[in-house]
């Protein structure tokens, strides 16, 4: 316990000292002589630390400090020059590398030989423009409580639209994609997958079976570990935390079960995808050589096999990694996941980052108690209508279903660069552009409404589907 308690001051005060003005910045040399590199991730310290003891350890001149925040707080960070004398940037989100990139604050890095393909599906490894590098692939899915789901008899999901389904209303639990970059990665894929009206009105319905939207991603796991909610949209890392038990279902889908709970479940939705988790060196990093260094390791094969940690749990870009995985690992070289066809598109993820992140809090996050009226009025009418057909209630329904879908931004605004350009997520206490404030209140008179014109018809249709069926009188 001493010791334990020995390492965690050691560690607090260097940790301490390098956040201190001047003290241990990248390039220089720290007490003892050696020298720090600096990592701002948004990876937590779970991941990061072990690969920070084993790279120290093969490199005991060197010391990586590690700035952990969220994916999207680290690129307002960067973008406004608050995160001084970073080396490197590493993170699940491949968008997350290309609106860093579009602001030209990559430096150039050259590729390693790992002996991967230089796709996995059809989606690129490696930045194709020679930005950033995949050192890990990332699944994106689905969490359950098992017991939670059969005392409430409900099956588990396989896709994203069966979070549509009635039945799951108030079960779900996700997190913001303006506080998440892989739940943005997750919000983004429906939106390509599907197109941009179709996707968002799937969000939009999904929206009214939630129980909550935490405040990070570690929160969704959580809320289903303590049976908060039952289901969860979780990056395979953070859902799995063991080797899945079972192999490929139906689908391509794979099974697991995180450490804490055997009766939690992760699943890959059967139209998922698997991206890279990267690292890229800053234009301004004061120390190129040391976090070229870090990438060497990370992607060596003994940087490879740590990914292979039932506490770490992720994928490795290298094929030979895989010889050492446990029995029912998954293996994302092996076949392919999703749509063979699907590409998707990280520049135009990247250009209208801030548009999507912004459009899911006001249509979405801060409207959850009211999508959860509306879309349980809907779907009650809905299931009466099948019942009861009634030309009347059948065209207010359609009403109330198109209302609650509608999204502000066209599809044509939503690919158009100079649309997105002035949206940007201010740091903490700055005020927005004035064009971006107007566009947030436009967004919100929207918002509010359609959910009123939609609360409405589908409050009247049922009404009328009540009064047909016997239970009330249609004035």
């Amino acid at each position: 316990m001493v010791g334990r308690l020995g390492v965690w001051v050691v560690r607090t005060v260097a940790g301490m000292v390098l956040l201190l003005p001047g003290a241990g910045a990248s390039g220089q040399e720290l007490p003892g002589g050696a020298e720090a590199i600096t990592v701002l991730t948004s990876f937590p310290a779970a991941f990061y630390e072990p690969v920070r003891d084993a790279f120290e350890q093969a490199y005991p001149d060197r010391r990586l400090h590690v700035i952990n925040t969220k994916t999207t707080a680290a690129i307002t960070q960067l973008q406004d020059r608050v995160a001084k004398d970073v080396d490197l940037f590493w993170a699940s989100a491949p968008d997350a590398f290309e609106v860093l990139k579009a602001a030209r604050l990559l430096a150039p890095v050259t590729p390693r030989k790992t002996g991967a393909p230089a796709t996995v599906g059809n989606q690129p490894i490696d930045d194709p423009d020679g930005l950033y590098l995949g050192f890990a692939l990332s699944g994106y899915g689905l969490i359950w409580d098992q017991s939670y789901l059969d005392r409430h008899g409900l099956a588990a999901p396989r896709r994203w639209e069966d979070l549509r389904r009635p039945g799951y209303a108030r079960h779900l639990g996700i997190t913001s994609p303006s506080r998440s970059g892989t739940m943005h990665l997750m919000v983004e894929t429906v939106l390509q997958l599907h197109g941009w009206e179709r996707g968002w009105a799937t969000w939009l319905e999904i929206a009214g079976n939630l129980a909550t939207v935490t405040a990070r991603s570690y929160g969704v796991v959580e809320g289903v570990g303590k049976g908060r909610f039952g289901i969860g949209l979780a990056i395979d890392f953070l859902g799995q935390g063991t080797r899945p038990e079972s192999g490929p279902r139906e689908g391509g889908e794979m099974g697991g079960r995180t450490p804490d709970n055997g009766n939690l479940r992760f699943a890959y939705p059967a139209d998922s995808v698997f991206l890279p988790a990267s690292v890229a060196i800053l234009r301004t990093a004061p120390n190129p050589a040391g976090a070229n260094l870090f990438i060497d390791f990370l992607l060596s094969p003994a940087g490879q096999a740590l990914m292979l940690r039932p506490d770490i749990g992720r994928l490795p870009v290298r094929p030979d990694a895989y010889a050492a995985a446990p029995a029912g690992y998954p293996a994302p070289y092996a076949g392919e996941t999703g749509d063979d066809l699907f590409l998707f598109d990280r520049a135009l993820s990247g250009r209208r980052y801030e548009l999507v992140n912004l459009l899911f809090d006001e249509l979405i996050t801060f409207r959850v108690k009211t999508l959860n009226r509306v879309w349980h009025l809907i779907h009650q009418g809905e299931s009466r209508l099948a019942a009861t057909p009634d030309p009347t209630a059948r065209d207010l329904l359609r009403t109330a279903r198109e209302a609650a879908t509608a999204v502000p931004v066209d599809a044509a605004q939503a690919i158009d660069p100079a649309f997105s350009t002035a949206l940007r997520r201010p740091a903490r206490g700055m005020p927005v552009s004035a064009r971006q404030g107007e566009l947030e209140e436009e967004w919100r008179a929207f918002s509010q409404d359609r959910l009123e014109t939609a609360l409405s018809a589908a409050e009247r249709a049922l009404v009328i589907l009540r009064a047909a069926a016997g239970e009330g009188v249609w004035p």
